[in-house]
């Protein structure tokens, strides 16, 4: 039986983290942006006094490197600035904030991401999906305490 619950979760999981790769490959580039930019951008909304490149990349889960090399397009395309980069030589201090077009930007990424959600909760009671997000969150705190004990101990 636990190889039955192991076999669904991992397809669903798999499954739904691939559908929502593709939707952001599919809308970033309506908005003129890459789909790595999307979640980001979201962020930054969130966030009006800005995060930097290392807190992009801890609340993404994506490498610092990759968030460094695409931040550059973003800035070259006036959707965000930075502020603050006093310190280090490339400024990786300096926080990282929506201009007025990344604003704009970042209300049209929220409204399409929501009429999203919207399908894909249809039917789904707020009460369901309540129980739903909270599991998934501690799933996701419990997988990666695992994670971190098998990657100290060598066993990748």
């Amino acid at each position: 039986m636990e190889t039955i619950r192991y076999e669904k979760f991992t397809r669903a999981i798999d499954g739904i983290h691939k559908s929502v790769n593709k939707l952001k490959i599919a809308i970033a580039p309506r908005h003129g942006v890459k789909g790595v930019h999307v979640f980001w951008i979201y962020k930054l909304l969130e966030y009006p006094e800005g995060l930097t490149a290392a807190e992009i990349a801890s609340v993404s889960m994506i490498d610092k490197s990759l968030v460094s090399r695409e931040i550059a397009a973003l800035k070259r395309d006036g959707y965000i600035e930075a502020r603050g980069a006093e310190g280090g030589k490339r400024g990786y201090n300096a926080r990282l904030v929506l201009t007025e077009s990344g604003v704009a930007l970042a209300k049209s990424l929220v409204a399409e991401v929501t009429r999203i959600q919207a399908a894909v909760s249809e039917g789904i009671s707020q009460e369901e999906l309540a129980v739903f997000y909270s599991t998934l969150e501690k799933l996701n705190e419990r997988f990666t305490r695992v994670t971190a004990a098998y990657s100290e101990d060598g066993e990748d």
